[in-house]
């Protein structure tokens, strides 16, 4: 093979450049002319002929020896058909170019560096934000036909209720009535104790009935599911184990069916193993448990199971709607009777279907679409800086492609000399965004809040390598295509025949990078804007009253009594207040109370409330209310405040007084005032009536999160007599689960929770704690999505910022480097350093206020996508959209100030002996 290079150096007639530069051309022309022999030989020539033909083409300086050459071309390529010569030659055609542009990049391996290193952040933060899309959002639920599988609901507006979800009486009748149903399924989430399988734990349990694997077409992995038969309250205790519970626990044994666990004091059989698909569900349960009912106590209430319904085929959601509506009436005839028959009448519920997957999804859609915008956006701002970095490069190699040019190279060939780099590097970036998006997966996944559904699906599919491909292609497409399409024909001439670059004049050569650096402030600004949203609904969470106090002294836990625990309502009540009571001695805790529930940890209950003189009267409906039955302690505990009169002792509940609390905004609500609620009656059954006199008013609450507001609350003691109606006037109705809130400020240290667990054990050593959580984390926990939300966007936002400012020095730092000349004659001729320092000032000035409007109106637009997301401030917060644009225009001014203060000190001989 002819030694190119050598025979460069001893060859007359380059153009009059020296040392490097002039190296560096002579290595660019060994290249091509290697390109050129190689091609030579693919289409039939001789290694002499293809030795004669290259160095015949280095002499072709001119049009008339370009033409010569292109038609030696074509009387080489006439030995073969033009088809097949392109099939032959194409593949060694593209795996020598890039072979050559990496050899190219790999003699600069600072800007090749810089260049990978830049596409592989902002192509991995978007590979990793989209492969959570592809997966919660985009991708399909793993079960057959899953377009099929509507969930129903049932709202209540007229009470002041959105989506009650469905009990067994809705569940039963349209099983039995229903004309568009192929398969209906209900299930409820449980947390039952489990011994005899390592040491006694509280487990998530999901209790379904046989319809909800029917619905799913879900196969079991061993064993068998649920029959119809499996739901009759005689038939045998059966459990199927998941996948995960099965892993862990019996170390996926395959003998496993057959074996027997005690369940909530009742000892279960294992019929099946289920596979992981079951977690699609939206749950994560280890034990699957059959729903069992005795249809002759059924009523229309007890609300709030999740359903799973597989329509027939052809059948509309809508169409399913009407169905349900003809059937909710015979819900009341079928199964008559129970404390809620009247409200539920008046209650005018009204059906909802809904996709499953929707109702799964729910908001995480609006969320991960923001975020993948947010990355997208600092890619685009990334490219935007590497495209400015080719546009310099370019400069550098414009007498290469003027030689090329004179050789014969058309603009085709230009431009893909350009686009093969560009392509080369945004392949590299996508393989080392890949990596980047490995690692940041694991970190999202391990961060993420915890509502974020089928994260167990999150992986690097190919789909999901596709996305990146293309967008690593698309990345190189975008900033090869801006010096690719610079560079005209004319003026690669005019650049060979003075040697360098400076052929190419005037305020083309910067108006393309200043483009580039607007549209970089203008998107960073967009995504600062987006993040000091985020911001500003952080700090609006923090200053909410959440209804109580000192909340990171607290610790919450529940526990819960089975049958065999304790039989009766009376057990039931003494083994809670013995907790209790052991809990409050254990040293350097203050105070203790119990409840159903305790505030954003769920476990509220959900019934109609009658007031008397009110809805008593028919002057209006009941309306459903949420309920808590709390111990003496609790609000003491917690630190609720009383706006009026008192809570429950312990005393008050050994004497089963007939007593309520409420909260300041139900009493608004039906007396106008606190004061005027005190001493009013309510109740929960209509007929016959049981008053409770409402003996306190209690400050409002934020149940559900601080990012929602306080819901109506009624607190009734913890035992309460003849509260459902139907039972007898001296039945005593308590919880089996109760929530316990203990106050002290050893929460947190070293032994305390073992100390805690103890004392539960010394009453009941069967007993698991359930899950111990502070009541600040609880807060946390509420406002996790919102936080989650705002670290991403702002590390976005301060990756775009910085690359924004990065691209905006650059700009103006080359700008100042291409005018070293006419700067040392101003100063020459004297002008003083800060004028030259404001020259440049008001060019770093002028990219700002072109690039500021452009992302405001941008903002404007597409900041109210995230207005879901926002709390306490409006999606065109004016406070943000002045503070953000002028912080940004001032740090863009201190970005310019470094090469303004360099153009200042250019010394004028310097430059002028430069030139």
């Amino acid at each position: 093979m002819p030694d190119w290079t050598d025979l460069l150096r001893r060859r007359p007639g380059l153009p009059g450049v020296v040392g490097d530069r002039r190296e560096r051309m002579i290595q660019e022309l060994a290249d091509h002319l290697e390109d050129m022999y190689q091609e030579a030989l693919h289409l039939g020539a001789t290694e002499e002929e293809a030795e004669a033909q290259a160095i015949r083409s280095l002499s072709a300086r001119d049009s008339k020896a370009s033409g010569a050459v292109q038609g030696a071309h074509g009387h080489l390529a006439a030995r073969a058909p033009r088809w097949r010569r392109s099939l032959w030659t194409a593949p060694a055609d593209l795996v020598r170019d890039f072979r050559f542009a990496l050899r190219s990049l790999s003699r600069r391996p600072l800007f090749t560096g810089v260049v990978v290193l830049v596409l592989s952040l902002g192509i991995g933060a978007t590979t990793a934000i989209f492969t959570l899309l592809d997966a919660i959002v985009l991708s399909p639920l793993p079960f057959n036909e899953a377009d099929r599988l509507v969930v129903l609901g049932h709202s209540a507006p007229n009470v002041g209720e959105g989506d009650v979800g469905q009990c067994a009486a809705w569940h039963f009748t349209y099983e039995d009535e229903n004309r568009v149903f192929e398969d209906l399924g209900m299930y409820g989430s449980g947390a039952p104790t489990v011994l005899g399988v390592g040491e006694p734990e509280t487990v998530p349990a999901l209790y379904v009935t046989s319809g909800v694997f029917r619905a799913l077409r879900m196969t079991p992995l061993l064993g068998r599911i649920f029959t119809p038969e499996d739901e009759d309250p005689g038939a045998p205790a059966l459990v199927i184990l998941s996948y995960g519970y099965w892993q862990n626990q019996f170390g996926g044994d395959p003998e496993v069916l057959g074996r027997t666990i005690e369940v909530s004091g009742l000892t279960r059989e294992i019929v099946g193993v289920m596979p992981p698909t079951l977690v699609s569900l939206g749950r994560d349960p280890s034990l699957i448990i059959p729903l069992r009912f005795d249809r002759s106590t059924l009523f229309v209430g007890n609300v709030g199971y999740d359903s799973v319904v597989r329509l027939k085929d052809g059948v509309t959601m809508e169409e399913a709607a009407a169905d349900m509506a003809r059937m909710l009436p015979m819900a009341f005839e079928k199964f008559p009777g129970g404390p809620v028959i009247a409200s539920a009448r008046e209650a005018e519920t009204i059906p909802l279907v809904r996709p499953l997957k929707t109702v799964l999804v729910g908001s995480v859609s609006n969320l991960l679409w923001v975020l993948l915008g947010g990355v997208a956006v600092v890619l685009l701002i990334a490219c935007a800086n590497v495209a400015n970095l080719c546009l310099v490069r370019a400069d550098g190699k414009t007498v290469e492609m003027a030689v090329r040019a004179a050789m014969g190279a058309g603009r085709r060939r230009i431009v893909w000399e350009y686009l093969k780099e560009s392509l080369l590097l945004g392949v590299l970036g996508g393989a080392g965004g890949l990596v980047i998006a490995v690692a940041g997966l694991r970190i999202l996944v391990a961060t993420a809040p915890v509502e974020l559904p089928r994260l167990q699906e999150v992986s690097l599919d190919p789909r999901v390598l596709l996305f990146t491909l293309t967008v690593a292609v698309g990345a190189g497409l975008f900033f090869g295509m801006f010096p690719a399409l610079r560079q005209g024909r004319s003026g690669l001439v005019d650049a060979l025949k003075q040697g360098g670059p400076s052929g190419i004049k005037g305020r083309d050569r910067h108006r393309v990078q200043n483009t580039l650096a607007v549209s970089q402030v203008a998107l960073a600004l967009l995504l600062l804007l987006a993040s000091g949203l985020m911001l500003r609904s952080s700090q609006a969470l923090r200053t909410v009253d959440p209804g109580f106090r000192q909340a990171a002294d607290v610790l919450t836990l529940g526990v819960f009594l089975t049958a065999g625990d304790s039989p009766n309502a009376e057990d039931r009540a003494r083994v809670q207040e013995q907790i209790a009571r052991r809990l409050g001695e254990i040293p350097g805790v203050t105070s203790v109370g119990m409840a159903t529930a305790i505030p954003m940890a769920g476990g509220n209950n959900i019934n109609p409330l009658y007031v008397e003189g009110i809805t008593s009267a028919g002057e209006a409906p009941p309306q459903t209310r949420r309920h808590n039955y709390i111990g003496a302690g609790y609000l003491e505990t917690l630190q609720i405040h009383l706006r009026a009169g008192r809570s429950f002792t312990w005393q008050d509940i050994h004497n089963r007084i007939p007593a309520a609390l409420v909260s300041e905004n139900l009493a608004r609500e039906y007396w106008g005032s606190v004061e005027e609620a005190m001493g009013k009656k309510i109740s929960v059954r209509p007929d016959p009536v049981r008053w409770h006199e409402i003996i306190g008013v209690v400050a409002d609450v934020r149940d559900d999160g601080v990012d929602t507001d306080p819901v109506p609350m009624v607190y009734w003691p913890q035992v309460t007599l003849a509260f459902w109606q139907g039972s007898p006037v001296d039945q005593a109705m308590v919880w089996r689960g109760a929530g316990y809130a203990i106050r002290s400020a050893r929460v947190g240290t070293p032994g305390f929770l073992e100390q805690v667990r103890e004392a539960v054990w010394e009453v009941n050593p069967n007993l698991p704690v359930r899950n111990p959580r502070t009541l600040d984390g609880l807060v946390a926990a509420s406002v996790a999505r919102t936080s989650f939300t705002f670290i991403l966007l702002g590390i976005a936002a301060g990756v775009a910022l910085l690359l924004g400012l990065i691209g905006v020095y650059g700009v103006i730092t080359y700008a100042v480097s291409q005018r070293q000349r006419e700067m040392g004659m101003r100063i020459a001729l004297g002008a003083r350093g800060q004028d030259v320092t404001g020259m440049v000032l008001r060019q770093g000035m002028v990219l700002a206020l072109v690039g500021l409007p452009i992302g405001l109106a941008m903002a404007v637009g597409l900041t109210r996508l995230m207005s879901g997301l926002l709390y306490g401030v409006s999606a065109l917060d004016p406070v943000t959209f002045v503070v953000v644009p002028v912080g940004l225009l001032l740090v863009t001014l201190l970005a310019s100030y470094v090469p303004a203060r360099r153009a200042a000190r250019i010394d004028p001989m310097a430059a002028l002996r430069a030139e």
